[in-house]
């Protein structure tokens, strides 16, 4: 009785879906258990300026990769709870299942990819005003998406007044943020849709990497579960916001720096196999693909194009907000298009 009430208060008081315990399991295993090519994934990528934005990208040579995973979370019960009639605690236990067994990462296997080029850093405020500044002179008929609202406008939801209390005094000393917390020139832009990233990467003259292109660009070619490797580090990456960081005054703790997205290539240690910077944390990144959950099992093994329809796109890294097992280089994630949140950008690519 004892062990079924501490399953329970873990699984009610642990947000993150047993944060502590990921962390501590996701540390265990060394680069060398793992699956997948063993070469150096980097030895015959190199860097381009993209001249319309001024991005700097990484060229990503046609290769194979590690995708997906074969691992479960650790509150993953041994057996299955089969069809008997379920207690409260194991209801829960059953609601949660999928998502400890990592099922739509499933199954790992290898794929190939076609030569690419990917931003090397998020987008950031300064080069998407860049942007809306062509977008307020020309409109945006010739970047916008076909599906996208009539009524569009793309100025992040966090360069404007999103918040009316904020032009209150009292308020604002109390909050841990401020005015220009999701909008500084270096930080990666927020608060904008997958139309928003869509239009502005036709804009540039480029478009959203597929979920296979930003996997393999965050991960390399060896399955590893971060961007650096195997086992989880602090302050390698923006994850897990606390209480105190450089963008904010309130009093407490913060083992990366940041509570909200960090200037983008903050953690150059963190970086991928390639020098893709942020793939784990800081913003979550809009990518090109419809979600179906069970996608991998049918996709195809040569430059997979993501699922015809859908009602939800792809996001991939995890966010400043997100623990350890959540910014993994395999997990996937999902919103509707019109979904706007301060924890949401996005990075390029194109073809080469």
């Amino acid at each position: 009785m004892m062990k079924r009430q501490r399953r329970l208060t873990m699984l009610l008081t642990a947000g993150c879906l047993g944060v502590a315990a990921a962390t501590v399991w996701l540390t265990h295993r060394s680069s060398a258990d793992e699956p997948g090519i063993t070469s150096d994934p980097a030895a015959d990528a190199r860097t381009i300026i993209h001249a319309k934005d001024g991005s700097e990208m990484i060229v990503i040579p046609a290769t194979q990769f590690v995708r997906g995973t074969n691992e479960s979370h650790p509150d993953l019960p041994d057996k299955p709870l089969g069809d008997k009639p379920l207690r409260p605690y194991e209801v829960l236990l059953t609601r949660a299942d999928a998502a400890w067994r990592h099922a739509d990462e499933r199954p790992q296997r290898t794929v190939s990819l076609s030569s690419f080029a990917i931003d090397k850093y998020e987008v950031t405020n300064a080069q998407y005003r860049r942007f809306l500044d062509d977008v307020a002179a020309n409109g945006d008929e010739r970047y916008r998406h076909p599906d996208q609202p009539s009524d569009k406008d793309h100025t992040p939801r966090y360069w404007r007044q999103y918040n009316p209390l904020l032009a209150h005094a009292n308020y604002r000393r109390i909050v841990p943020f401020h005015q220009y917390t999701f909008s500084d020139d270096d930080k990666p832009v927020v608060g904008v849709d997958w139309f928003d990233a869509y239009a502005y990467a036709k804009w540039a003259g480029k478009r959203l990497p597929t979920e296979a292109e930003w996997e393999l660009a965050a991960r390399g070619t060896d399955g590893r579960r971060w961007p650096w490797g195997n086992d989880w580090q602090w302050g390698l990456c923006n994850t897990g916001g606390e209480k105190k960081g450089l963008d904010v005054s309130a009093t407490g703790r913060e083992k990366d720096g940041y509570i909200y997205a960090a200037p983008v290539g903050s953690y150059p240690a963190g970086n991928s196999p390639f020098g893709c910077a942020d793939m784990a944390g800081n913003v979550s990144e809009w990518c090109a693909d419809w979600y179906q959950n069970d996608y991998y099992q049918r996709a195809p093994q040569h430059d997979p194009p993501g699922p015809a329809t859908g009602d939800a796109r792809v996001i991939r890294g995890g966010s400043s907000q997100r623990a350890a097992n959540s910014v993994r280089c395999a997990k996937r994630a999902f919103y509707e298009p019109e979904f706007r949140n301060f924890t949401l950008g996005f990075r390029c690519a194109k073809d080469q």
